[in-house]
């Protein structure tokens, strides 16, 4: 078959287009990141406590499957220190 002038057109019209849409979703998407600010500040918080009811829970006999194989006394400390440092930081 024979290429014409118009299939290269329609070729670079698509490539563009597809460059604009990806170009427009990505600007979209890092905005929405960027004002997603929930979280802000509380999101260590969230972590230290995390790592304190997990090194609580392995105290006293419990043990969580994302926490296993971690000794309870440096969880426990570890999580005290965020918070500590943490709060140092800001005030």
């Amino acid at each position: 078959m024979r290429k014409t002038i118009f299939d290269g057109l329609a070729e670079a019209i698509a490539r563009q287009r597809i460059k604009l849409l990806v170009g427009f979703l990505s600007s979209q998407l890092r905005r929405t990141l960027v004002t997603f600010n929930l979280l802000d500040g509380f999101k260590t918080y969230i972590v230290a406590a995390a790592m304190v009811l997990a090194a609580l829970s392995q105290l006293i006999g419990l043990d969580l499957p994302s926490f296993e194989g971690q000794a309870a006394g440096q969880l426990l400390m570890e999580g005290l220190a965020i918070v500590f440092l943490r709060k140092g930081m800001k005030g």
